[in-house]
């Protein structure tokens, strides 16, 4: 049976009536996003943002300084160090480390059994070299009195024939005398006259070299005697002492340990006077000098101390820096290894007009900041130029006057915006 055809012309017209409103809608979708991104390339974003979260700071003209924190730690003006001379085995310990000591107190005693058996042995030698040198001297003082003797046995041989040559002119003048008893006591006077003098020359050079020697041989016993001085003196030295009066902050020796020549035993630090050191980045190298100033606070108290040294050696990125402190009465108050917070000025104070330092800096780099209108409902973004930072402030050359307040928190979750719009929480 054949069934009757509906028609279809209702169908077709809801169908384009679908596919129009579709169309209609895309273009209206498309002309609003166009819109939109062309007023946002215009104004730029804008972002609503709660003031509680912010920090807000007002640009003033106050006196201003640059200067940097460092941690500065007490220590002793001077130390000195106590090393083993001529090592050994560490005996017994008299002072246990940290105890004040005075000069010369004992410390520690070593024993060195070759050093010992050494200085016995050189103690012989020194000896014997000793009594060899006297001996010599003894045999040529006994030389210089021989000769002494042959001078005086010589005058009194020349006194005698001269005696008997003045008789015999007398008797020979009587013919008592034969001429040739005469010619032999006169050529025998002559000889003895030139043998006088020969040996009177002799004895004088003979002195002259003697006393040379003996003077030499003087130096010479002098000098054994010194070493042998010393030889003695290195067993004292195996009680170590105190090298100066102060606190031995420093002791490595155990009973038994054995210590090698040089090796480092200890230290005497000398308390009566402190200094502060302390680690500056190596970026401020060229900006520290002698006589700079720093200062720190004690028992609220502000003390003020010099740069006193600055280290030439770099290590880990910084170099080390000594600040002397100057009165007595502050540094009876300090303590060994007591840090203290030190603010160290790299510049003079001036008037200078300055921003709040703050988070900001680490998105903006100082280039730019976001500034508060008037009514505090809206924050414009503003190119600017800052110069020279200490913890609190930083100096404004340009783009800012006074009294005009400033975001200085972080930037980092509105740092792409152009405006904020600022708002309180409910």
């Amino acid at each position: 049976m054949d069934k009757p055809l509906v028609k279809k012309t209702k169908k077709k017209y809801q169908t384009k009536y679908v596919f129009a409103g579709l169309c209609t809608s895309v273009f209206i979708a498309a002309f609003t996003f166009s819109q939109s991104n062309a007023s946002l390339s215009h104004s730029g974003k804008n972002y609503n943002v709660t003031t509680s979260n912010l920090v807000i700071s007002t640009i003033k003209q106050a006196e201003f300084a640059e200067y940097l924190p460092l941690r500065g730690v007490v220590e002793p003006e001077k130390t000195i160090f106590i090393d083993a001379i001529d090592g050994g085995r560490v005996e017994e310990v008299f002072i246990q480390e940290g105890a004040l000591v005075e000069k010369g107190q004992a410390i520690l005693k070593l024993s060195n059994t070759n050093l010992q058996l050494n200085v016995l042995a050189r103690e012989a030698e020194v000896s014997e070299q000793i009594n060899n040198m006297r001996n010599t001297r003894l045999a040529l003082e006994q030389n210089q009195l021989s000769l002494k003797r042959d001078v005086i046995e010589l005058d009194f041989e020349v006194l005698r024939l001269q005696k008997q040559f003045t008789r015999n002119q007398a008797l020979i003048a009587k013919k008592l005398i034969s001429e040739q008893a005469f010619e032999m006591v006169q050529d025998e006077l002559d000889f003895q006259l030139k043998y006088r003098e020969t040996v009177k020359q002799s004895q004088e050079k003979e002195a002259l070299l003697q006393s040379q020697q003996l003077e030499q041989l003087a130096r010479s016993i002098k000098t054994l005697e010194s070493n042998l001085a010393i030889s003695r003196g290195s067993l004292d030295k195996l009680i170590i002492r105190a090298p100066s009066t102060g606190q031995l902050t420093f002791l490595d020796a155990q009973v038994g340990e054995s210590k090698s020549n040089g090796q480092r035993l200890g230290q005497v630090d000398l308390i009566e006077q402190y200094k502060v050191t302390a680690q500056v980045d190596e970026f401020y190298v060229s900006r520290v000098a002698k006589g700079q100033i720093a200062s720190f606070e004690l028992n609220q108290q502000t003390v003020q101390i010099e740069v006193a040294k600055v280290y030439p050696g770099i290590d880990n990125g910084t170099f080390k820096v000594d600040f002397s402190i100057s009165d007595k009465a502050i540094a009876k108050q300090l303590r060994l290894g007591q840090s203290v917070q030190l603010k160290f000025n790299l510049s003079s104070t001036e008037s200078k007009l300055q921003i709040a330092n703050g988070g900001f800096m680490q998105n903006t780099a100082g280039s730019w900041v976001f500034v508060v209108d008037e009514n505090g409902a809206q924050a414009s973004k503003r190119n600017i130029r800052l110069g020279r930072k200490n913890p609190q402030s930083i100096e404004v050359l340009s783009g800012l006057t006074q009294g005009e307040r400033v975001i200085t928190s972080s930037y980092a979750s509105f740092a792409d915006a152009d405006k904020l719009s600022l708002s309180k929480n409910d």
